[in-house]
C-alpha cells in the first residue's frame, strides 16, 4: 500500500497539472511603431528598453518621428541628433540652409549621415533633471571616445544657440567651438569669428561654429576644405590627445562624429 506522504505528493503534483498556466509577460514592444512610440529614448530605457537601436518617439506628444537611441552608453537613454559617416560627398549631405536648421534629412543609424535638428528643441521630463548631450567620436580603425557631456537650460531656435550651457565632462576645447558657441550655415553668419564666415568658408557645411572649428562634419581645414568632399575631419593634434589613430594629415578625417541628448 502507498504510503501516505507517497499518496499527498501525488495529489499536489496532480493539483499542479489542474491549473490553467499563466501565460509570460508579453513585450509591449515600445518605440518598435508610432503606436508604441514614448517621449524620449530616456522614456524607452525607463520601461525597461535596452538594445540600442531605431525606435519610433513622440517628442512634443503627437507626430512620431524616429531615431536612433544609444542605451547602453553613460547609462543609456540617448536620442542621436545627427551623425556624420566617412564617405563620398559627405560634405554635400552637410549643405543645409537656415530656413531648414529645425528640419531632418537622412536615416537615423550609425552607419549613414543623419541630422534631425527638431530634437534640438528644449524639452525637460520627469526623467531627467537637465537636458544633457553627448558628443561621440570614432577614428578610423574603430575606436570610439566620448568628446564630452554636457547640460543646458534651453535652446533659441532663431539662433541655433544654447541657452546656460555646461561642460559636464571631456574636452574643453571641442565643447567651446562646437557647442557652447556660434551655429552657422552657408545663408547664416552666427558663427563668433570675427572675420570670417565659418560655414561658408568649410565648404558650406551646416554646425554649431566658434572660431572656427576642432571638429567639422564635412569639411577639412587644410589648404582644399572641400578635401575631395569627403569627411568628416578632426584636429590631428586633438586626436592624438585622445589616443585616437590619424591619417597623416593636419586635420584627420575620422569614421564618424555623433551627437546624442537626453531629456
Amino acid at each position: 500500500m502507498p504510503s501516505k506522504h507517497f499518496l499527498t505528493a501525488c495529489s499536489a503534483l496532480a493539483l499542479l497539472v489542474a491549473l490553467p498556466s499563466t501565460p509570460a509577460m508579453a513585450d509591449p514592444g515600445y518605440g518598435d511603431s508610432p503606436d508604441l512610440a514614448l517621449r524620449s529614448c530616456q522614456h524607452l530605457y525607463a520601461m525597461g528598453v535596452r538594445r540600442s537601436g531605431v525606435y519610433f518617439l513622440k517628442p512634443d506628444g503627437a507626430q512620431a518621428l524616429t531615431t536612433y537611441c544609444d542605451m547602453e552608453t553613460q547609462g543609456g537613454g540617448w536620442a542621436m541628433v545627427y551623425n556624420s559617416v566617412l564617405g563620398i560627398n559627405t560634405t554635400d549631405f552637410w549643405n543645409i540652409p537656415y530656413g531648414d536648421r529645425l528640419g531632418r534629412r537622412g536615416r537615423p543609424s550609425l552607419d549613414s549621415n543623419f541630422y534631425e535638428g527638431s530634437l534640438y528643441l528644449y524639452r525637460r521630463t520627469e526623467y531627467v533633471d537637465a537636458v544633457k548631450y553627448m558628443d561621440v567620436i570614432e577614428d578610423l580603425r574603430g575606436k570610439t571616445v566620448i568628446l564630452f557631456t554636457a547640460q543646458v537650460g534651453g535652446f533659441a531656435t532663431s539662433t541655433m544657440r544654447f541657452q546656460g550651457p555646461q561642460l559636464l565632462s571631456g574636452q574643453p576645447e571641442i565643447y567651446r567651438e562646437q557647442f557652447a558657441t556660434g551655429w552657422a550655415a552657408p545663408d547664416h553668419d552666427g558663427d563668433i569669428h570675427s572675420t570670417t564666415e565659418c560655414s561658408s568658408y568649410f565648404a558650406n557645411v551646416t554646425q554649431h561654429y566658434g572660431a572656427c572649428w576642432v571638429y567639422n562634419l564635412g569639411a577639412d581645414a587644410g589648404n582644399e576644405p572641400e578635401d575631395g568632399r569627403v569627411g568628416p575631419h578632426l584636429n590631428s593634434t586633438v586626436a592624438s590627445a585622445l589616443g585616437l589613430a590619424t591619417d597623416g594629415t593636419t586635420y584627420t578625417r575620422v569614421r564618424r562624429i555623433t551627437r546624442f541628448v537626453r531629456w
